[in-house]
């Protein structure tokens, strides 16, 4: 319970305008993607698994963080209103029922930017205070 509790204090801590690192979440691609900017859906297609090509036919390679990181339930609660084990129950569905495989997790941001910048067709989520020339920022999330 303590635990929870601490969670949920460390999480409203970040989302304050004046909190954390963390509070500005933003969808990175590889900057030789020829990807300029996403919209919501198409954020929200490429992260649950509907849309695995960009419009210019370059394979999305998604990457996300995992649970224990506090921008992951930030980044998924400003998409699309669902908390963490929402979106684990939707993938688990998703990958019993064989139709698609979750994305691959990362443990830290320096990760995620690694495999963006790695891979042509990388789209992951990092605070916009991290991204650099190596990427393009596509997406902001506003709280």
């Amino acid at each position: 319970m303590a635990g929870k509790l601490l969670r949920l204090l460390l999480l409203t801590w970040l989302l304050l305008p004046s909190g954390g690192a963390w509070a500005d979440p933003v969808v990175i691609v590889n900057s030789r993607s020829g990807i300029a900017v996403m919209s919501r859906s198409d954020v929200i297609n490429v992260f649950f698994g509907r849309n695995r090509q960009f419009f210019n036919g370059i394979e999305a390679q998604a990457i996300d963080l995992l649970d224990q990181h506090p921008l992951r339930e930030i980044f998924y609660q400003r998409l699309v209103g669902k908390d963490l084990a929402e979106v684990n129950a939707y993938w688990s569905r998703q990958v019993f029922s064989g139709r698609m495989q979750a994305p691959l997790r990362a443990a830290s941001i320096d990760e995620v930017l690694k495999w963006v910048v790695e891979h042509p067709g990388g789209i992951g989520f990092i605070p916009l205070a991290r991204a650099d020339a190596r990427v393009r920022v596509v997406f902001e999330l506003q709280p």
